[in-house]
């Protein structure tokens, strides 16, 4: 038998004791034990205290536990109690209680899985703090519960998978949100999938989506369409510009974008996109002619192996190697019109030039000697076609000199 140390009193639980009397029994639980008979006592005390009293014993029930070095007799008497105090009617109480167990890892897991299931802002405490709940216990909450306490779970400080698929499938926009941001989240190409088809009419995902490095290509490029038709469809945009210059400003866009797309891409990167944008009516001359003359050829060669149903390697071979007339044929296979085909020769070779050191040039000077020569070479049959063309190259060199401009004046500011 326990030898109570020397000066102990026990504590009144009969009527209505004060609560001080509980913590005072809780601080020589370290030296005493906890006992059965002190649950049994607490347990007929509780009945008869109101909800101030219970949420403080609750409170020092649960850290004498934590902090106590019990026997299994007494740990089991004291998980039982605590266990009964998640019936009790007050909120308060079980708030105390989760309160008091959620930061520790030593905490009874049947409790704090119990408090997961508690109203919000009990089950909100355990969610965000106890090391104790698994991911699995977490899922099925993820896919009732209200936004807030989505958004807990997705920012805990590990998500598997499994939890990550239940938020993107299930989750309100913020949970999702948080869960993309989370570095310590295992999100997956099918969570990614499930969230651009769910959100991609969403501004504050579709950016945090496009930072992240993992996006697949064919996901970036849907993302750039959805942000496309918002910017189209936005009623400002359309009052100010008007209706037709809207439709331009947006075209105009979405081909810049693809077009710096490309330039992040590798060959296969480039390739996976080439059906969705065939799909979509973007593979258009304008945005091959913007490719050829920014020197994207690895995105150059997937779109003509497609089109023109010619094998990439026989596509490589053809531009790497200097075959004026083959490169002809295969851009009239992939159905380009003879009017823009000496565009696609001319800058082919110039960066075939730039690739072999031969010449050191950019996109600037690149565009720039591709309209100088199709300016000479249309002087005489001035047409719509033609003047289409040259609109674009100067376009893009236009372009092509203000960014130079201002990667120089970022320059100059750094320096």
């Amino acid at each position: 038998m326990r030898r109570r140390p020397h000066g102990y009193r026990s504590p009144n639980w009969h009527g209505e004791p004060n609560v001080n009397h509980l913590l005072l029994a809780s601080v020589h639980l370290s030296a005493t034990g906890l006992t059965a008979l002190i649950v049994r006592h607490f347990l007929k005390w509780k009945d008869s205290a109101d909800v101030a009293r219970r949420a403080a014993a609750a409170s020092a029930l649960a850290r004498a536990y934590l902090q106590s070095d019990l026997d299994i007799d007494d740990r089991i008497a004291a998980e039982a109690a605590l266990t009964l105090l998640l019936d009790d009617p007050s909120p308060k109480v079980r708030f105390a209680l989760a309160e008091a167990l959620s930061g520790s890892a030593r905490a009874p897991a049947q409790i704090v899985t119990a408090l997961v299931h508690d109203q919000i802002d009990i089950a909100a405490i355990v969610i965000a703090r106890s090391p104790v709940i698994h991911d699995g216990d977490l899922i099925e909450r993820a896919r009732t519960s209200p936004p807030a306490l989505q958004r807990l779970i997705a920012g805990r400080a590990e998500v598997s998978n499994s939890l990550a698929r239940a938020l993107s499938r299930h989750g309100a926009a913020d949970a999702v949100l948080e869960l993309v941001g989370n570095a310590n989240a295992r999100v997956c190409r099918d969570c990614l999938d499930m969230i651009v088809d769910r959100f991609a009419g969403h501004a504050n995902l579709r950016g945090a989506l496009l930072e992240r490095s993992d996006l697949p290509p064919e996901l970036r490029y849907r993302l750039m369409k959805a942000a496309g038709q918002a910017l189209g469809e936005s009623p400002f945009i359309r009052a100010v510009a008007g209706p037709e210059m809207a439709d331009h400003l947006v075209r105009d866009g979405e081909q810049k974008a693809l077009c710096a797309l490309m330039a992040q891409l590798d060959t296969a990167g480039c390739a996976a996109l080439v059906d969705p944008m065939r799909d979509h009516g973007d593979l258009t001359t304008v945005l091959l002619v913007r490719a050829v003359c920014r020197g994207q050829i690895d995105f150059l060669a997937s779109v003509l192996s497609s089109l023109a149903d010619v094998p990439p390697q026989r596509v490589t071979a053809i531009l790497v190697n200097e075959r004026t007339n083959q490169l002809r044929a295969l851009l009239t296979n992939a159905g380009l019109a003879d009017t823009v085909q000496p565009v696609f020769v001319q800058a082919v070779a110039l960066w075939r030039d730039v690739a072999v050191g031969r010449l050191s040039a950019g996109v600037q000077e690149i565009t720039r000697r591709v309209l100088e020569r199709m300016e000479r070479e249309t002087a005489g049959r001035r047409d719509a076609a033609n003047d289409d063309i040259l609109g674009l190259l100067r376009s893009i060199h236009l372009d092509a000199m203000r960014d130079n401009a201002r990667a120089h004046a970022r320059d100059l500011a750094a320096a």
